[in-house]
Parts: structure tokens; C-alpha cells; sequence
């Protein structure tokens, strides 16, 4: 004898399938840069924070950085910087830097959720001479502000008359051109 399925029962499998199959790579696994390492500190005292990093990024896609994050103060009374050290799709490596009290967005990294990453490949530079790039704090703390600043508006109400859906375009906007500044200038270095 055949059993006809309810439709509930098929709906409700629909439904549910993709949350699932994302629960199951962790946040989609949407980003294109691969972490190698990640160290926490100043130039004059830093400690490596990969184990620590892919603990918080299991947990959660974004967090606020600072000593309480890692548990330690690496070098009292100073600025402290994190330092997240990976290699992009065309097997270029790249250094991401979030200011202590800046918020680390995961989106950007592959696997972030699933904490799959890490495991060496860095060459465990500080200063990331090696990679053939001009160090432009400002222009990377320019683009995690500007990511602050996406995220707040892309969780913002919708009603502001379409001004939200345009300050959110200038955002993006400036995020690609800051981000093609930064290649501009890596790429004239060489």
C-alpha cells in the first residue's frame, strides 16, 4: 500500500533544508580570504591569537576587540592592535589590522564559523614585510569603519523614506574604492 506524504510534511522539509545545510558549514562559508595566523599586540610585544580567534569566531560572526576579548594585555598602556594574516583566492597573502575597540567582522574570511583555518602557512612576521606591501593603517582603519558603519545601517529600520537603502550604497561605494586605493598602491609598490 502507498502512503501519500502530508504536505505539511514536505513544506516543512522546504523550509527548513537550507538553515540546516548552512548550520552545517557554519555562516555559509561566504569569504574569500583564508586565515593563516593571527596575533594580538604591538610591534614590541604580541602573542599569537589563532586558537583564541577561532573560539570566538565558533561562537559568533562579529565581536569587539580588545584585552578582555583574548583574556591578556600584552603590553600595558599601549594601543593594541589585532592582526589577522591571510591568503586571498589568487594565493596572495594579505594582513587585515582592527584597532582595539573595533568590531572584527568574519564575513570576509572562509570558514570563519566553522573554524577551519589557522593552521600555519604565515611566515610570523609582525610587520608583514615579506608580503611586498605598504602598510596603510589608515586606509584599514578607514574600511573597518566603514564596515561599522554597513552594519549599523544594514540593521537599521527601513523606514527613512529610501535614505538608508542610499547612505547604504555610498557605504559600499566607499569600501570599494578605499579597498581599490589599498591595491592601487600595493601594486605600484612593486
Amino acid at each position: 500500500m502507498v502512503k501519500i506524504v502530508p504536505l505539511n510534511l514536505i513544506l516543512l522539509t522546504l523550509l527548513f533544508a537550507p538553515v540546516l545545510a548552512k548550520g552545517q558549514t557554519g555562516y555559509g562559508d561566504s569569504g574569500q580570504y583564508a586565515i593563516l595566523s593571527a596575533q594580538y599586540g604591538t610591534a614590541a610585544r604580541h602573542v599569537d591569537v589563532t586558537s583564541r580567534l577561532r573560539q570566538l569566531a565558533r561562537s559568533d560572526r562579529s565581536f569587539r576587540m580588545g584585552n578582555s576579548t583574548f583574556g591578556f594585555d600584552p603590553d600595558p598602556g599601549q594601543v593594541k592592535v589585532l592582526r589577522i594574516y591571510a591568503r586571498g583566492p589568487n594565493g596572495q597573502e594579505r594582513m587585515f589590522e582592527y584597532r582595539e575597540g573595533s568590531t572584527v567582522d568574519g564575513s570576509m574570511f572562509r570558514g570563519w564559523g566553522g573554524g577551519n583555518w589557522g593552521q600555519g602557512g604565515w611566515s610570523g612576521r609582525w610587520d608583514a614585510q615579506n608580503q611586498g606591501y605598504e602598510q596603510q593603517p589608515n586606509m584599514q582603519a578607514a574600511i573597518q569603519s566603514l564596515r561599522d558603519a554597513q552594519r549599523y545601517l544594514q540593521t537599521a529600520a527601513t523606514d527613512k523614506g529610501g535614505h538608508r537603502e542610499k547612505a547604504l550604497d555610498y557605504v559600499n561605494r566607499a569600501i570599494a574604492e578605499t579597498e581599490a586605493g589599498i591595491n592601487f598602491a600595493n601594486r605600484s609598490r612593486r
